[in-house]
């Protein structure tokens, strides 16, 4: 039987010792939801109707050719040219008479957090040889299209499948924004966006973004010069840096081995995509 000083002592060993890791596990518990993500504005327009607090606005009044007559709004939910189980929102730019689009898809309200804001997308045009240009526009007043005086980006000649869009919104921290999408093109076909994603995160944090189980290798990584890509089946592959820039894009059954010395440092995203039409993205540290 243990004498009643040395009990004591156990005990209190004990509770210290409880005490520490009670405080460890708070603090690893603090450090993780600090760091973790804030879904701010997630649509996969995957409903047949226009998502609840969205907008659409036909700004150019013209009248959709025959062949697109479906088009009687300036943007309208469409089954993704890939896979119809899958929604999408869509505009077009194939009028008769020919002329330039201007029809807005807008965003509900978005207010965002203190820092390592990201927007991200997938767009696509449904013809190679009439690709559809859009560009994405910021408003800190209201959703009305006038309000709308500060541009994203201009994204010519949407790529004729699915193309990932990512950048930052750090710009306007702690203010309450709308997005639009407005298609700008003269004479195209049709314009698909889907997966709009608005989030608050770690900057560095861009793994969320980035598939699992992938069955291609980008190797070295980090690297200062050259990685190389391995895999099966392979069509092409994309670069982009963290403002949603493509660096690069070129056919992986030529392109195994790419130079990137010439670009600054910092973290882009290589998408692979496979004859299977899966998209495999790793996250590449260029030093």
């Amino acid at each position: 039987m243990l004498k009643p000083f040395i009990k004591f002592t156990l005990i209190l060993e004990f509770n210290k010792y409880y005490m520490k890791l009670l405080i460890t596990f708070s603090v690893l518990a603090i450090s993780f939801s600090a760091l973790s993500q804030v879904d701010i504005l997630v649509e996969n327009f995957d409903a047949t109707s226009l998502p609840t607090g969205w907008n659409v606005v036909d700004n150019d009044g013209n009248t959709p050719d025959e062949s697109v007559d479906e088009y009687t709004e300036a943007w309208i939910y469409k089954e993704d040219p890939f896979d119809a189980s899958n929604g999408t929102f869509s505009s077009t730019s194939y009028f008769d008479p020919v002329d330039r689009a201007d029809r807005w898809l807008i965003t509900p309200q978005i207010t965002l957090g203190s820092e390592s804001n990201y927007i991200s997308w997938i767009g696509l045009s449904a013809d190679a040889s009439f690709p559809d240009s859009y560009k994405v526009m910021i408003s800190t007043g209201t959703s009305d299209i006038s309000d709308f005086t500060d541009t994203l980006v201009v994204i010519s000649n949407e790529l004729p499948e699915w193309t990932d869009r990512l950048f930052n919104l750090d710009e306007y921290a702690n203010q309450t924004i709308h997005l639009a999408f407005v298609n700008t093109t003269f004479d195209g076909f049709k314009l698909y966006i889907d997966s709009v994603y608005v989030r608050e995160q770690d900057p560095l944090s861009v793994d969320e973004y980035i598939s699992v189980n992938k069955s291609t290798k980008v190797y070295p990584n980090p690297t200062e010069s050259i990685i190389n890509i391995s895999g099966e089946n392979i069509e092409s592959t994309t670069i982009q840096n963290l403002a949603g820039e493509i660096v690069f894009k070129g056919n992986s059954t030529i392109n195994k081995s790419i130079e990137i010395s010439e670009y600054p440092s910092g973290i882009y995203i290589v998408s692979i995509l496979l004859s299977d039409g899966t998209i495999e993205r790793h996250k590449l540290v260029k030093k």
